[in-house]
């Protein structure tokens, strides 16, 4: 290869996931780890082979332990809680127990039957529809990684930088991002992941820009690299030309300016030109997100998931739940908390990530089908959420809702609760409202049916594509094939909003699907009510529907009915949504 090629700019195209740009080299982080020999060991072996797993483990155990008190600061609580979920996993009995009779009976040393337990547990998780939790399967790949390396007796080394650096992986485990030096890291260029992977949480919470599925990277670039990464459009650019680093530069200020005037205006109502209000609400994980929530300009929370306070204590008391719960009820009060109940594959976590991987997790055992099956683990949820409704206004959300009956099913549940607590002398709720997720087709097309049991309803449209369209975004063979904007899609919206009309209750949608301003005059013009996103985001989609005119919108819809292809709807609306804001793009 020539100099001239080598030296050539080039671009790859992957997925935002956290905003901003940065120049400069790159630093490959290269993933060096085989998987171990089954070797055979002798009956008069496996004492000594159980003891040298227990000092890998508890050597480990104190590395963890290092980790979190590492991050033990307000501003990273979220990163030492996930170390705590780290040493949940690590001390798990079944997973001992599993080890230590696998060990004896098979005559197979500790390093593969160890291995092979957790990696069935990684691929549990990367089988889960939703992609939060889904991506949950690099904290059992760090811990397993770790306990390798003592048992194999190697020692972890550190990447040290002395110049600023744009890390290049083929994933992030939470210890690799720890232990960054962060001054010298300024952006995460990384193969795999989503919107959810460790490295984008970090990236948002550090400001700093991050790209998702850039294939092939790792195996392309050598670190020294010098790279411009994209993280509003994309894309990373190996050897920018003086004119691209030109024209960055300048879209860099525009940026700021922009950022700051949105900033400035976050508190002002969400109306539309013709006078719709149209609520905007913020997506939720951790309570330590509520007082930056409070700030955004945010009305309400319009979806708290529980899912990560189960991953990281699946055996929490109702008194933790219930504590957790009222944390971020009091903040937001005199605002509303939406809590969806878990929405998890129940047998992947259930003894802690320790049974089998269901054929087909997508349409499997999830959402409202597991807290019906486990009446316990349920009760203790709507138990301590009820609890916190003393505190303030919340809304108990059902996911994964197939028909009325599993609506029904919770209601009563919840309404045993209530009078549990009643009789127990716990203060009555202030106000409760029930909600249901439509994410899936039988849902929508019994909208009107599911609507005379809730308060309202809440789009979830990341699955409620997948399902309509049969599509695995995450499959890279069908992934031009998911299509927010698809008919089909949109006309099962129009039906689920039409019976929420007739029964009197509020719609809001709280997917990807939200955030995304240039579809927001389709999601305005089909009538939505309320619009949840991330923090970040608020500003924008705020700024947005103040710009647009409601009735223009609906006649966007309209438009719509005679088109069967997504992308002439995208069109219509993306025109609408670059005439009418320009200055977001």
């Amino acid at each position: 290869m020539t100099q001239e090629a080598l030296t050539q700019e080039r671009t790859w195209q992957g997925t935002a996931v956290s905003s901003g740009v940065a120049h400069a080299v790159v630093h490959v982080l290269r993933e060096d780890f085989d998987e171990p020999d089954a070797d055979p060991i002798t009956a008069d072996e496996v004492e000594a082979e159980l003891a040298r797993w227990h000092i890998a483990m508890d050597a480990t155990h104190r590395e963890i332990e290092e980790l979190k008190e590492m991050v033990s600061t307000e501003e990273r609580s979220a990163e030492a809680d996930i170390f705590d979920t780290h040493l949940l996993i690590l001390e798990d009995v079944s997973i001992r127990k599993h080890v230590e009779k696998t060990v004896r009976e098979k005559l197979i040393c500790v390093d593969a039957i160890y291995y092979r337990l957790m990696c069935k547990h990684m691929d549990a998780l990367r089988g889960l529809a939703d992609s939060y939790l889904r991506e949950r399967f690099l904290d059992i790949k760090d811990i397993t990684h770790r306990v390798m390396r003592h048992l194999r007796g190697e020692l972890l080394q550190h990447p040290m930088f002395d110049d600023p650096v744009i890390i290049v992986a083929h994933d992030l485990t939470p210890s690799d991002t720890v232990q960054l030096d962060r001054s010298k890291v300024l952006g995460f260029a990384i193969e795999t992941g989503s919107g959810n992977s460790h490295a984008a949480i970090i990236a948002r919470s550090l400001g700093l820009p991050a790209v998702v599925r850039l294939h092939g990277i790792t195996d392309e670039l050598h670190s020294g690299d010098p790279v411009l990464l994209d993280g509003d459009e994309g894309a990373l650019i190996l050897n920018p030309t003086p004119a691209t680093l030109s024209k960055y530069r300048s879209r860099e200020q525009q940026a700021e300016k922009r950022e700051d005037a949105l900033h400035e205006t976050r508190h002002q109502p969400s109306v539309t030109l013709d006078g719709m209000a149209i609520q905007v609400c913020a997506n939720a994980e951790f309570v330590e997100e509520m007082g930056d929530i409070r700030d955004s300009g945010a009305a309400n929370v319009g979806l708290f998931r529980t899912e990560f306070l189960y991953l990281e204590d699946p055996e929490g008391t109702e008194d933790w739940l219930a504590d957790n719960y009222t944390r971020a009820v009091k903040i937001i009060a005199p605002g509303q908390v939406i809590f969806r109940t878990l929405d998890i594959g129940g047998d992947k976590v259930d003894e802690q990530l320790a049974s089998e991987q269901e054929p087909n997790p997508f349409l499997g055992w999830r959402g409202i089908r597991v807290s019906l099956g486990r009446r316990d683990m349920f009760k203790r949820q709507l138990r301590a959420l009820l609890r916190a409704a003393a505190q303030g206004p919340i809304g108990i959300m059902f996911p994964m809702v197939s028909d009325v009956g599993e609506v029904r099913a919770a209601k009563e549940l919840l309404d045993e609760c209530a009078n549990e607590l009643s009789a127990e002398g716990y203060p009555p709720p202030q106000q409760v409202e029930i909600g249901a997720m439509i994410e899936i087709p039988s849902a929508a097309l019994t909208a009107d049916l599911i609507a005379t049991e809730v308060d309202f309803f809440s789009l979830g449209t990341n699955d409620l594509v997948q399902y309509t369209l049969a599509v695995d975004r995450l499959n890279e063979r069908v992934a031009d094939l998911y299509s927010p904007t698809h008919p089909a899609v949109l006309r099962l919206i129009a039906l689920t909003v039409e019976a929420a009309r007739r029964a009197g209750i509020r719609v809001c949608i709280c997917g990807e699907m939200a955030a995304d301003v240039e579809v927001l005059p389709l999601l305005i013009g089909l009538g939505l009510d309320e619009i949840s996103v991330s923090t970040g985001q608020i500003a924008r989609v705020k700024h947005a529907i103040r710009k647009l005119n409601a009735s223009e919108c609906r006649s966007i819809i309209d438009a719509c009915r005679h088109l069967g292809c997504p992308k002439e709807i995208l069109g219509l609306s993306r025109d609408m949504a670059h005439e009418m804001y320009s200055d977001l793009f």
